[in-house]
């Protein structure tokens, strides 16, 4: 197996501070229990980094702006890179960063990071370079930081992700690496960056183990009685000689990704720019998957004043980021702001199969046609609300007033194709009356506005004849005196006539 560490060093950070536009030089840090966690380069020039008190920090940058660490934020980013990563590969998993007594090389904790196994991918993308380049330009449009490393366990490419030979290589290569590679990496890493706590780092460093080549050559029974059977299996692990198993990620049958803002907006305009963010990530991972939503949730969160959901219905399969980016600006144009923005959150709440007859209409015969007609619905509700417009579908009736119903168009699209109904091969008005209108009768003669002439009929549509009330009817068109066409009906049960629709 080939398995990818991407390790996130700066999650702490870019869980807060993920909306802020590029080049922006404003000093950030991020806090926890009066220590700097966390600092962007602007805070890092000025010697703010990691472990300083926030007294000390705020000594050498008074400008510094401080942001309260959110672990909730954190694992949803973590979990937002596990549904990307499963874009990719079946097989993930993510690792939360740990705590702060199992230190790395930089003295600082574990930070998160997340198991890619790729090797049933290699074929399908390309092979490994044009794989890792893919994955390290989204990681970039998502501007999240990273470093890689690849072995043949998930402990040994976390081990390798920390070895700056290894991440250069990485970078420089085109096929995976051989069992010698991984071999001479390892027993070339440096001790201290073994996934063990602090306590048996310094043993390993009292004992004169610099590397892991050294631990390697001593007889196992001997780590065991000093280190613990905990540390041998790791050990069995990171070498090979025993399996490494991890949990494997299930991504839910659902999209949630969210910004959010330092510095809080009062203007749905400039919501627009996080939220084509959102729009692209929702879009690269609903093609991988071959998924597709009706509906687009924006939920606004004003903190303390709480949330407002903004929804956006599209009609059927869409990926275009540009045509829900501007159904996003028409809905935002009509919701008034109460509250400056804290958080800006996408959700799709179902995700459905991409259906194969969604395709062919996308890409052959009347497609084009058909698209523009749904770019039609779709702008008219986001500009006019979704209650604006409705549907029509067919119902199972003999009796025409109720063989239709008014019906949600995006229900009408996410009908399953196994029974359809067929509308009738006859002629009929465009326009329906709500109920049948009496006509007057004078020796056998009919009239509304002016005497009728019968033209074509009868028509006889008997129904629900199985059930107390028979609806007999013998249907007919005639036209008006001045040429209107009308379609008119007796009652058979009854023998009055009815006005039932006007032809155009």
């Amino acid at each position: 197996m080939l398995w990818l560490c991407i390790q996130f060093p700066k999650l702490p950070l870019e869980a807060l501070t993920r909306a802020r536009k590029q080049g922006e030089d404003t000093p950030l840090a991020v806090a926890e229990k009066n220590l700097i966690v966390e600092s962007n380069p602007a805070a890092a020039a000025r010697n703010v980094t990691a472990g300083l008190s926030i007294a000390t920090a705020c000594a050498y940058c008074p400008a510094l702006e401080l942001l309260e660490r959110d672990l909730e934020r954190e694992a949803q980013l973590l979990q937002q890179l596990a549904q990307w990563g499963y874009s990719f590969t079946p097989l993930v998993s993510p690792r939360a960063s740990t705590d702060s007594n199992r230190k790395t090389e930089q003295g600082e904790s574990s930070p998160a990071c997340l198991y890619l196994e790729l090797s049933g991918s290699l074929k399908a993308r390309g092979g490994l370079a044009n794989l890792l380049y893919q994955l390290r330009k989204e990681l970039h449009k998502m501007r999240i930081q990273h470093f890689m490393g690849i072995g043949h366990s998930p402990c040994a490419a976390h081990l390798l992700s920390q070895l700056p030979e290894h991440r250069q290589w990485l970078a420089e290569t085109k096929t995976p690496p051989t069992p010698q590679q991984w071999r001479q990496w390892i027993s070339f890493a440096p001790s201290k960056l073994l996934d063990c706590n602090n306590k048996a780092i310094a043993k390993l460093y009292a004992s004169g183990i610099k590397r892991v080549s050294q631990l390697l050559a001593i007889p196992l029974s001997e780590v065991g009685n000093r280190f613990g059977r905990n540390f041998i299996d790791y050990l069995a692990r990171l070498n090979g000689t025993r399996p490494d198993p991890v949990p494997t990620y299930e991504p839910p049958p659902e999209f949630h990704s969210e910004l959010f803002f330092p510095s809080p907006l009062d203007n749905s305009e400039q919501l627009l720019f996080p939220a084509g963010r959102l729009v692209r990530e929702l879009c690269r991972q609903l093609q991988r998957r071959q998924l597709y939503s009706q509906q687009l949730s924006w939920v606004l969160d004003y903190g303390s004043r709480g949330k407002q959901q903004v929804n956006v219905d599209v009609s059927r399969p869409l990926f275009d980021p540009q045509r829900l980016i501007a159904l996003t600006k028409l809905q935002l144009e009509r919701v008034e702001l109460k509250e400056p923005v804290q958080t800006l959150a996408l959700r799709c709440h179902q995700l459905r199969p991409l259906e194969a007859q969604a395709l062919r209409e996308d890409f052959f015969d009347e497609g084009s046609k058909l698209h523009e007609s749904y770019q039609l619905i779709d702008k008219l509700k986001a500009r006019l609300g979704h209650e604006a417009l409705s549907g029509v579908t067919l119902k199972e009736s003999y009796l025409p007033e109720q063989a239709w119903a008014s019906a949600d168009s995006l229900t009408l699209h996410s009908k399953p194709r196994g029974h359809q109904l067929h509308p009738v091969n006859a002629p009929r008005p465009s326009w329906l009356l709500p109920r049948p209108e009496r006509i007057q009768q004078q020796e056998h003669k009919l009239f509304y506005d002016g005497e009728l002439q019968l033209l074509q009929g009868p028509e006889r549509i008997d129904g629900y004849w199985w059930q107390h009330r028979r609806h007999a009817r013998d249907y007919y068109i005639a036209r008006g005196n001045q040429g209107s066409l009308y379609w008119v009906f007796q009652d058979l049960t009854s023998e009055d006539w009815f006005l039932h629709g006007v032809y155009s």
